[in-house]
C-alpha cells in the first residue's frame, strides 16, 4: 500500500537490510516537508515493519513497547497477546497528534483487533451486540446457529467499527479534521470465515473519506493496494505541486473510480510469504493451473478458455522474470532518483 512493491521471494520485507533503495509514500512526502509516524499496538519488528518504515524516513514509530500504563492491552491465550486493541491504538494515535499550526502530515496506523486469536476486553458486550445485530437483520434460527460459530470474529468487527466511530468524533474536533484524507482497508480477509472462492481471499475493503470530498460515490471497478500510493502522489501533484519523480517503479497504475464492472490493471497476487500463485488480468484470475471468471460480484467461475490460460500465464511469466531480477539483486531505481527522494 506504501510503496506499490514487488514480492520478491518472500514479501518484499523479508529482504531485511538487503532491501533495496526502493521509492514510497513516506519518502517522497518527506521529501515534501511532511512530517511522518507509523502507530501499531503491536511490535513493529514483526514482519520487518519497523526496518521498512525506518528505510523510508519514517519520523517517529510508535508501537507496543511506547504505550504508557495508562493503556491496556489485549486479553492473551497460552501467553500471546498481540498488544493493544483498536480503541488504545486510535486514543494514543489522538494524544500524539500535534496541537495547532504543524506540518503536513502522514500517518499509518495498523490495527491488530480483527486478527486471531480474536481476544477482546469486554467480550460480553460484543458477543450481545453480534446477537443483537443478527436479530436486526432479521436472521433466522438456522442462520443464527451458522453464524454463531464464528460468533468470535464477528465481535471483533462490531468492536472495530465502535472504535472506529469513536475515533472519528474526537478527530471531528480537531481544527485539521477538514483538511485530512483518511483511508481505510483490511491487509486480507478474515480466513477464518468460510470463503467461496479463490479470489475472496484478497477481497476487502478500500474506503476512502475526507471533508474535503463534495459527494459519495462507489466504484465497481477492481483496483488494488497497489494502486493507492500511484494515486495519492498523482493527486498531491496536481492539486499541491508536490514534488514526484519522473521515473517510478509502482506495481500498480492507480486507483480506477469507474463506476461499472471492469478491470483495467493486471496484479500478481501473494496469498502468504511462501508463493504467487494467483494472478489477475482484465476480468480473468489465474490460480495455478486453473483460470476463473470474476464478475461484479466479485464472485468467480471456472472459465474453460485455453487462450484465455496462455495469455495470463505469459503475462504472468513477464512478472515472475521481473521479479525473480529483484531476488537477484537488481536496483529497481537509479541512485540518483532514490538518493533525491531518499535524504541520503
Amino acid at each position: 500500500m506504501l510503496g506499490s512493491l514487488p514480492f520478491a521471494k518472500n514479501g518484499f520485507n523479508e529482504l531485511g537490510e538487503n532491501m533495496p533503495g526502493h521509492l514510497s509514500l513516506i519518502n517522497i512526502a518527506d521529501h515534501s516537508g511532511y512530517q511522518s509516524a507509523f502507530f501499531y499496538g503491536g511490535d513493529s519488528r514483526f514482519d520487518n515493519m519497523d526496518l521498512f518504515m525506518k528505510k523510508n524516513n519514517i519520523n517517529h514509530i510508535y508501537d507496543e513497547k511506547t504505550f504508557p500504563s495508562t493503556y491496556t492491552k489485549m486479553p492473551s491465550r497460552d501467553g500471546f497477546c498481540w498488544g493493544y486493541g483498536d480503541d488504545e491504538l486510535f486514543r494514543r494515535y489522538l494524544d500524539l497528534l500535534p496541537q495547532g499550526d504543524h506540518k503536513p502530515l502522514l500517518n499509518v496506523m495498523f490495527t491488530v483487533s480483527t486478527h486471531s486469536p480474536f481476544l477482546l476486553n469486554n467480550e460480553a458486550k460484543y458477543e450481545k451486540l453480534f446477537e443483537d445485530r443478527m436479530n436486526q437483520l432479521n436472521f433466522s434460527n438456522e442462520q443464527k446457529e451458522a453464524h454463531r460459530q464464528y460468533k468470535d470474529q464477528y465481535a471483533t468487527i462490531l468492536f472495530f467499527d465502535e472504535a472506529i466511530k469513536t475515533f472519528f468524533t474526537n478527530y471531528e474536533k480537531r481544527n485539521d479534521f477538514k483538511n485530512t484524507i483518511f483511508i481505510i482497508t483490511g491487509d486480507h480477509r478474515m480466513p477464518e470465515i468460510p470463503m467461496l472462492s479463490k479470489i475472496d481471499r484478497y477481497h476487502v475493503p478500500l474506503i476512502i473519506y475526507s471533508p474535503l470530498l463534495k459527494r459519495t460515490a462507489a466504484f465497481s471497478s477492481i483496483s488494488s493496494h497497489f494502486d493507492i500510493t500511484p494515486s495519492l502522489l498523482a493527486f498531491l501533484h496536481q492539486s499541491y505541486h508536490l514534488d514526484k519523480p519522473t521515473l517510478v517503479t509502482w506495481m500498480g497504475s492507480g486507483l480506477d473510480t469507474t463506476r461499472a464492472f471492469c478491470n483495467n490493471h493486471q496484479y500478481p497476487l501473494m496469498q502468504t510469504k511462501n508463493e504467487v500463485v494467483d494472478f489477475i488480468q482484465g476480468t480473468s484470475h489465474l490460480n495455478g493451473n486453473t483460470t476463473f471468471s470474476l464478475n461484479d460480484a466479485m464472485d468467480e467461475e471456472d472459465e474453460n478458455d485455453k487462450i484465455k490460460y496462455q495469455q495470463l500465464l505469459h503475462s504472468f511469466e513477464q512478472f515472475k522474470t521481473r521479479n525473480q531480477k529483484l531476488i537477484g539483486g537488481a536496483k529497481l531505481v537509479p541512485d540518483s532518483i532514490y538518493k533525491k527522494y531518499s535524504g541520503l
